[in-house]
Order: structure tokens, then sequence, then C-alpha cells
């Protein structure tokens, strides 16, 4: 399989049970603690996944979008949910009961490697993101990981990409302090890498904030 989507086309939707999901802005796909029973594919939308933290605290882990799927930890029989899962836009998402896709990897070798390699690739990104917390100022843990979430936002007309996140969103991303976060925030407005509004922040150039990141390297391309 040349990509996610044609796998999932080929392996997962045909599976009994599969259903078709359109859910609004801030629906909840399932909760930290729930019966893990199902793998989403998402077809259409951007989705956060939390996982809660001391007090009313939470960490946010990724944001996924078109093409990805979530929920993994279903694949794990007697499984709870160990993160949540919520809409940041109208969302469009394939609910696939996790034992049908356990009970067909069993008989299908090509759907089992698929499972893994998709496994494998949620945990570099998410070594990506420890790699940024743990190396990183705040500063440039900002531009980095919104140069990586970019795309995964709304094309407006003029080329750049908005993302539906309040400032919390991105300290929570970050593993930073609201305050520090803003503060940050604010600084890049003023340096035009970025514009905030009410729950969203655009991104005029994923290029530019690599670039301020890394200021005396050598430019990366776009």
């Amino acid at each position: 399989m040349h990509n996610i989507a044609e796998a999932v086309q080929a392996f997962l939707l045909p599976l009994p049970g599969t259903t078709r999901l359109l859910l609004r802005r801030k629906a909840e796909l399932f909760i930290y603690g729930q019966n893990a029973d199902a793998l989403y594919f998402i077809e259409r939308g951007l989705v956060k996944v939390d996982r809660p933290a001391e007090g009313d605290q939470c960490v946010t882990l990724n944001l996924c979008g078109v093409g990805e799927l979530i929920g993994e930890e279903s694949l794990v029989p007697h499984q709870s949910y160990v993160t949540q899962a919520e809409a940041l836009t109208p969302l469009v998402v394939f609910r696939v009961p996790s034992n049908q896709v356990l009970e067909a990897a069993a008989t299908n070798p090509r759907l089992a490697m698929f499972l893994l390699h998709a496994a494998l690739r949620r945990k570099q990104g998410l070594e990506r993101r420890l790699e940024l917390v743990a190396a990183h100022d705040v500063e440039k843990r900002i531009l980095l990981c919104l140069a990586d979430f970019a795309d995964r936002g709304e094309r407006e007309a003029d080329g750049s990409f908005s993302l539906p996140l309040t400032q919390r969103d991105i300290a929570n991303l970050i593993g930073a302090t609201r305050e520090t976060t803003s503060l940050m925030l604010n600084q890049m407005e003023r340096n035009g890498l970025l514009s905030l509004a009410r729950g969203k922040v655009t991104i005029p150039s994923a290029h530019r904030l690599r670039n301020a990141a890394y200021p005396v390297a050598e430019p990366i391309a776009s």
C-alpha cells in the first residue's frame, strides 16, 4: 500500500461494524478511562489528543488530521483509553471496532504489518515532541511545534494556515505555562511570524517559523 488512506480503504473500512460518523466541533471521540473498543480513521477535520495530568491540567500529546489513525490503545485486549480525543473542527471519522481489527489482523499479515507501521510512525512523532520539550526553550518549542502542525490547519486564501488552538492549547502542547506561552506568542505576533485571534492562530509560513527557530543556521528548505 502506498499510503495510509489506501491501506485503511483496503483493510479496515470493509470490516463488520465500521461506521462513518459526522461530529460537531468540541465533540469527544473517546475519553480517558473509557473501555477502548474502537480505532478511528480521520477522513476530515482535526482532533486534539490529551492526557489528564494533576488537578484540572492536561498534557496535549498530539494534533491529528486527515488520513491519521487514533485510539491505537484499543488494539490491546481489555484496555482502557489512556488518552482522550476531542474534535477541534467539525469532523468526519470512521469508527472501526477493535475486536474486528484484531480478528482480521490474526489472519492477514499485511494488515498486521500496516498496524505495526502506523504505531511506529506515531511513536516517532511523539519522540519528536519529547525532544522539543526536553531540548529547547519555550520560544523554540512554540516555533517548531507550530511549524510541524501548520499544514494540518485550514488553508486560507493567502496561503497561510489557521489552527483552531487557544493559547492554553499551545501551552499544553509544548509543556509550558499559559503566562510564558502568551508572552512568547505576543512577541511572535509583533514580529509578524503569526497572528492571534480568539481560539485561533494563523501561520503565514512554516518555513519562516523554522528559520526563526534557527536564525544562525543555513536556511531550511520549505
